[in-house]
């Protein structure tokens, strides 16, 4: 029989990893001889949660077996042996759906897990509906995003990463990748890898900062490109294990939804369309706020610093531009009104500018001085007075173009959609199922040392 099981919330705000616990309970699997019916999942839930853990990242694991009673006890050991319980910051939740044929009302809740705010009373109700299997720990909020990965099929565009393990003694030490092999790799995979590094900040983007257990994550199209870039890369510590994962990432999946501007719920994710209201202000910090008017409201927009790029083009904004942004709706507060955090502009339509200058003096060619209201104007220079003259118009061209804009890839999330996978999106299709290598679980430690990773050695 086909069996679904859904996991999250393994991880903390200060260590751990939930795909990490999903790579511990695939190797028990291979080991009973588990046949995995498609690539382990990672589907990243909607990011403006607060109270989320880092990337928000759920996973779900489908494969056939004849004993799933006594599967579901090995994951939920190895689930409790594997994170942050210990520590009493993680709320995980291991659960299990067996059938073949996924429930449409499960298909659409989880599809509001990346837009919307979920409750653990509601993925429960779910859960008891379809008679899930269901164990959780700490307040068994990690109910949500287990339920959610079992119910997301991906089965329209999806993207694949390879994650790669770290020995447990090298957690929270600097990672042993080479900068320069990152850099070439993603030179000889480009575009069928994505954001690997950001050459305006020259950071490498692969490697996490944190004290978890992922040594590197490359993104791709597909698990053979994700293997070449593998065996380009160079190490200097033990690949304790890898997995390749298919995913949401890179899809923008949770900016697909439109906001509805009279019940803007705070935490939701979508997009929005309208004119821009207001010229851009720069405040303190060099964030950008503007107004952006939908049918008869407005709504505040917010472009944060560190988006680099987006910044850019949020200032060049003239009233009337037509646009789309794309983001999450922050609460309003005793300080601010309700304000979308955008994480994309699309300009769809551009407007001009216009400068209002006072006339010149026609004795002399110098700017004259208004004397108020409908009085007139008098040049200081030469004493030239002129009650009939008024304020000109200067039409100012567009400082931007049409087209999308993203912010820096440094600052783009999970689930941003890189300007280079526009026209490689997937169509729905029949699920892949693994094939060659997907995992790889070492046995021994790797020598260290300055090494290239060949995929033919990882089988």
């Amino acid at each position: 029989m086909i069996v679904h099981v859904g996991i999250d919330d393994a991880d903390s705000r200060i260590g751990g990893c939930t795909t990490y616990v999903a790579s511990r309970v695939v190797k028990e699997l291979v080991e009973l001889g588990r046949s995995f019916v498609d690539y382990p999942n990672l589907i990243r839930l909607n990011p403006n949660i607060p109270w989320k853990t880092k990337g928000n990242a759920a996973v779900a694991l489908r494969f056939s077996t004849d004993d799933p009673d006594s599967d579901f006890q090995l994951i939920c050991e190895c689930v409790v042996n594997n994170s942050e319980i210990h520590t009493g910051n993680a709320n995980p939740a291991v659960v299990m759906f067996i059938g073949g044929e996924m429930p449409s009302e499960l298909e659409r809740f989880s599809e509001r897990t990346l837009t919307d705010v979920v409750s653990s009373k509601q993925a429960l109700s779910h859960a008891a509906s379809h008679q899930m299997r269901i164990a959780t720990w700490g307040n068994g909020m990690g109910v949500v995003g287990a339920v959610a990965a079992i119910g997301y099929k991906l089965d329209s565009d999806y993207t694949y990463e390879l994650l790669a393990y770290r020995e447990p003694e090298n957690w929270g030490s600097k990672r042993g990748v080479d900068a320069e092999s990152v850099r070439q790799m993603d030179r000889e995979t480009y575009p069928l890898t994505f954001n690997n590094y950001d050459p305006k900040a020259k950071r490498i983007l692969i490697t996490p900062r944190g004290p978890d257990p992922v040594l590197f994550g490359v993104r791709g199209e597909d698990p053979t490109t994700l293997l070449r870039a593998l065996s380009v890369l160079k190490v200097k510590e033990p690949i304790h294990s890898f997995l390749i994962y298919r995913t949401n990432q890179g899809t923008g999946a949770h900016l697909t939804r439109p906001l509805d501007t009279r019940r803007l719920k705070a935490y939701t994710s979508g997009y929005l369309d309208g004119e821009v209201a207001s010229f851009p202000k720069i405040t303190v910090g060099g964030h950008v706020f503007f107004k952006i008017r939908s049918e008869s409201d407005e709504v505040a927009c917010a472009v944060y610093e560190p988006t680099g790029d987006l910044r850019k083009i949020a200032v060049k904004l003239n009233p009337g531009d037509s646009i789309r942004v794309g983001g999450g709706v922050r609460p309003r507060s005793r300080s601010h009104s309700t304000v979308i955090n955008v994480e994309y502009i699309q300009i769809l339509k551009t407007t001009p500018g216009y400068r209002f200058l006072s006339p010149s003096c026609s004795k002399c060619g110098r700017r004259m001085t208004s004397l108020g209201r409908l009085k007139g104007y008098k040049c200081r220079h030469c004493g030239s007075r002129d009650e009939r003259l008024q304020k000109l118009s200067e039409v100012l061209p567009s400082k931007v173009e049409e087209g999308l804009y993203l912010p820096a890839t440094r600052a783009q999330r999970h689930l941003t959609k890189p300007l280079q996978r526009f026209g490689l999106e997937k169509t729905k299709s029949k699920t892949p199922r693994p094939e060659g290598v997907w995992y790889f679980f070492a046995t021994h430690p790797q020598d260290t040392g300055l090494i290239p990773i060949s995929p033919e050695i990882l089988v």
